[in-house]
């Protein structure tokens, strides 16, 4: 046997203290556990952390820390109550950074779960499962109460919100994070016959249409309609914004990669159609990515229709309004992704503020720099996200940062600002703007300021930095270097391991055995 010397350091302590009286065998199969151990430990935190310095969290370990002076030195009081309503971005990362000890939180909504909408598009070609892009709400904020209702009025003298089932339920702060729902501009026909892009719903609704009309196409060739045929495999998509390109760099690598091969009798009678009514694509990109872009799907077959205005959607064909005049278009399936607009409950709200109040906006409820809705007693409600106007995009991202700086503020040692007036405002960091556009390629803006914080100190303003990112706040990365950013960087944003695992194997199977060519949704009963 070896002498206890053979061994070093820690090994050594932990050996005598563990097995002083076995082999050298055991003993240095307890060092090689004890090493193996430290290394996956090492190795899960370090993961950790950089997973909380991605996401904006790691002030979680200081506040872990200074929580327990806070709680200390104030005196025990009753919990106040703050209903949240939605559970979209904006509302999970606000319930995230609260402090159960301090609030008692209940999140309303309809939704009982959170999903991840960068990935929606890719649901709807089988690139990940509708599962896979989900998270409960009990599952990520188990502190919370969740009431799976929608909210109907909300009495802001009482402090009171009512909802359906006849419950109500008293708040002293009330957060408003309902989002925002498809806008048709009024136009005749998109409600009725136009697929949208906005809930998970919406994904399945897309993807099961899609795969039907495709079977109906090839029932309608056999029996030599090929007019009929042409007719159902044009699929038109309306807004040229990052969802719309991407649905249709997703619906093309389907088309090349999958359907062509699956149905070798219609493949040449597969079409995409993009309109846009403005005279370019992603116009919050610069003007040489949307050219890029534009370029990049023509190649891919796709036909892009710009300063086409939608006049009138119809069963199987949409009016468009061009610079040759009117024309009219068959298609089999309309996605219709060109805008949102308020919800009737952001709309009630609004009108029971007032004008007078305030509420002069009618994209949704005003608030101040401090995501306070104006027009109410201060400190009282807020709101955040696609319902609020902030002077910020309507973006997820934009919501994803005013939750967590809202969550912040109520924080043990900052709940003093809710009330003040001279608290520090929201601080959007915009950190870039991505959009998957096919074949493996994506356009990328990313604002290297957003992590390096130019101009900050003499360190970030050196010399080098300058030279490799130059003076520009924007830095354009295109092409399958942008794709690999585009993935990373969503991949990284998911919520939960689970998350993670799922999409990340949905990834795999879809390179390893294509995309699955129909669905589960596609029973008898839809025949």
């Amino acid at each position: 046997a070896l002498p206890i010397s053979h061994l070093t350091g820690a090994s050594r302590t932990i050996a005598r203290l563990l097995c002083p009286s076995l082999p050298a065998m055991f003993r240095r199969a307890a060092r090689k556990t004890f090493k193996l151990g430290a290394l996956g430990a090492t190795a899960y935190g370090g993961v950790k952390i950089t997973h909380m310095w991605i996401n904006d969290d790691l002030d979680d370990i200081k506040y872990s820390v200074n929580r327990i002076f806070y709680k200390a030195a104030k005196k025990e009081q009753e919990r106040k109550k703050v209903v949240v309503l939605g559970s979209g971005w904006g509302a999970l990362s606000f319930v995230r950074k609260l402090d159960p000890a301090e609030f008692q939180v209940t999140v309303v909504s309809p939704r009982p779960f959170f999903f991840y909408t960068p990935l929606l598009v890719g649901s709807t070609t089988g690139v990940v499962s509708p599962g896979a892009i989900i998270e409960p709400i009990r599952d990520n904020a188990p502190d919370c109460d969740f009431l799976r209702i929608a909210c109907k009025d909300v009495d802001l003298d009482n402090r009171k919100v009512m909802c359906d089932g006849d419950v109500t339920l008293d708040y002293d702060h009330l957060v408003v994070a309902v989002g925002a729902q498809p806008n048709t501009f009024g136009i005749p026909g998109v409600d009725k016959y136009g697929k949208f892009m906005k809930e998970i719903e919406h994904g399945r609704a897309v993807r099961k249409d899609m795969l039907d009309i495709i079977e109906r196409a090839d029932v309608a060739n056999a029996a030599g309609q090929l007019d009929k045929v042409k007719q159902l495999l044009n699929f038109v998509v309306v807004g040229g914004g990052p969802t719309g390109v991407e649905f249709c760099g997703e619906l093309s690598d389907f088309i090349h990669q999958d359907l062509k091969s699956r149905y070798p009798k219609i493949a040449e009678h597969f079409k995409v159609t993009l309109v846009e009514a403005l005279p370019g694509l992603l116009t919050m990109f610069h003007k040489s990515v949307g050219g890029y872009v534009q370029d990049h799907l023509v190649n891919q077959g796709v036909e892009i229709k710009l300063n086409s205005m939608v006049k009138e959607v119809k069963e199987q064909s949409v009016q468009l309004k061009t610079k040759e005049g009117v024309v009219e278009m068959d298609y089999g399936i309309l996605v219709w992704v060109a805008g949102v607009g308020m919800r009737p409950f952001t709309r009630a709200l609004c009108e029971k503020i007032g004008k007078d109040n305030g509420q002069t906006d009618r994209r949704g409820l005003l608030v101040d720099e401090c995501l306070r809705v104006k027009g109410t007693r201060p400190g009282e409600v807020f709101a955040i996200g696609d319902c609020a106007v902030s002077g910020k995009p309507p973006t997820a991202q934009v919501a994803y940062q005013q939750g967590k700086y809202l969550g912040r503020m109520f924080r043990l040692g900052n709940s003093h600002l809710i009330n003040d007036p001279q608290a520090p405002g929201f601080q959007y960091c915009h950190q870039g703007t991505m959009a998957y556009i096919g074949q493996g390629e994506a356009a990328t803006e990313i604002d290297p300021n957003a992590f390096i914080k130019l101009g900050r100190s003499s360190v970030t303003d050196h010399m080098w930095w300058r030279s490799l990112y130059g003076d520009t706040d924007q830095l354009r990365v295109m092409g399958p270097a942008g794709f690999a950013i585009w993935r990373s960087t969503y991949f990284s944003k998911l919520f939960s391991g689970r998350n993670r695992w799922s999409v990340a194997s949905d990834w795999a199977r879809t390179s390893m055995f294509g995309r699955p060519a129909s669905s589960s949704a596609q029973g008898t009963a839809s025949c």
